[in-house]
């Protein structure tokens, strides 16, 4: 009797992925010119400038990671872990030590995201695996931690006697030869150091594919493949990579995703091509959207050089410089009299003079009145990002209140 085949591994030239070179041209040239504006800014801002930008692609991606497995983290604990790791100022943040996922995920990302130029290997892998689930257990359920699942597994959804098997991974033995198959290819093909390099965006989304298709661990598949892209992508673009948040982007048409690796997973051939296709389309989003947040940085670069010329009190630099290296994300509440009193350890009367003056110098931009009054820099949607922010936090700050 004739096997029925129904999944992309089942196929006799499994995992020999093919793509259409010439087809995926056209979505490759627009991600690569998504990147080249992403570098150009990148190089503007310089590495220092990058690292307040790098803390908020990391927390971003803890928190997007997560929420596309069901599971929503406190925004603030992840930036003060995320910050903490990279040595940046935490003033202003929780100052406890997150919790244990919380910190083993900032844990996997940060060794995604900054370890570009080490080798992804199987005890790599199950490190990471090791540090998503520190207590040996997923919800309720004890799983095998750190090491390949021994079991079958399969994606479904619906109750209990209704359910619909959206994916059956390849059966638990032979897969460490699976895994070690990939993770050869993933390294020889690194297009700075492999012995077989291939274009970096193209490899990305290869490697997400395949690593899902396998999903070799008992839980935690979803996460570990998005940080391999992750590490994909720092491979491809250095350091400005580390500011691509791609699990935003899916996150942003996560049912369109899980429709297109399902599609892919049930083709009847190795041709990859429309899943590159679509996935560098992911990639040129993710990285327009780095770019224009970036292009805050470079509004604050030019806003410096500007102020520069301003003759200014020593206390109105302080606090001025306490503003601009918070970012509009890190300083919560905008400037008001009483935080400039403690910052220069001056009078109220003396404070509030203070700002008034850098209202009318043009540096401040005043919003709310009486006692709501706060002052942000008079920089293009800073402020707005910062209210922004903090109403997807859950916290109740209005322009006009």
């Amino acid at each position: 009797m004739k096997s029925y085949q129904r999944w992309i591994w089942q196929l006799p030239e499994w995992p020999s992925l093919v793509f259409d070179a010439q087809r995926i041209q056209a979505s490759l040239a627009a991600a690569r010119k998504s990147q080249g504006l992403l570098l150009g800014k990148a190089e503007m801002i310089g590495l220092e400038g990058l690292q307040p930008h790098i803390r908020d692609s990391l927390t971003q991606e803890a928190l997007t990671t997560s929420s596309i497995e069901g599971e929503k983290l406190d925004p603030e604990s992840v930036r003060s872990s995320v910050a903490r790791r990279l040595g940046l100022d935490t003033s202003g943040a929780p100052q406890a030590e997150g919790k244990r996922n919380i910190e083993g995920l900032v844990d996997v990302l940060q060794d995604a995201t900054l370890n570009t130029e080490s080798a992804l290997t199987l005890d790599r892998l199950c490190n990471w695996h090791g540090a998503l689930f520190p207590t040996g257990f997923s919800g309720m359920q004890r799983i095998d931690v750190g090491a390949l699942r021994a079991v079958s597994m399969e994606i479904v959804s619906g109750a209990i006697g209704h359910t619909k098997v959206h994916y059956a991974a390849p059966p638990a033995e032979g897969l460490a030869d699976q895994v070690n198959a990939f993770l050869t290819w993933f390294n020889q093909t690194n297009p700075n150091t492999g012995s077989r390099p291939m274009d970096g965006l193209v490899r990305a989304a290869v490697s997400h594919l395949w690593f899902e298709t396998l999903h070799p661990f008992d839980d935690g598949n979803g996460r570990i493949g998005r940080a391999i892209l992750q590490l994909a992508l720092g491979q491809d673009m250095g350091q400005p990579g580390r500011i691509v948040t791609l699990s935003r982007q899916i996150e942003s048409c996560k049912d369109r995703y899980y429709s297109e690796l399902e599609r892919t997973q049930r083709s009847k051939s190795m041709d990859v091509t429309a899943w590159v296709e679509w996935m560098l389309e992911q990639f040129s989003l993710a990285s327009e959207f780095a770019s224009r947040t970036m292009d805050s940085a470079i509004q604050r670069i030019r806003f410096q050089a500007s102020m520069a010329s301003i003759p200014l009190n020593e206390r109105q630099q302080k606090t001025m410089k306490k503003l601009l290296d918070a970012g509009p994300k890190g300083f919560e509440g905008g400037m008001t009299t009483r935080k400039h009193e403690r910052i220069s350890q001056t009078s109220t009367p003396t404070a509030a003079r203070d700002l008034i003056e850098l209202e009318r110098l043009g540096l401040l931009k005043r919003y709310g009145a009486g006692r709501s009054t706060r002052y942000y820099p008079a920089i293009e949607g800073w402020a707005e990002d910062h209210i922004n922010l903090a109403e997807a936090s859950g916290k109740s700050e209005r322009l006009d209140d």
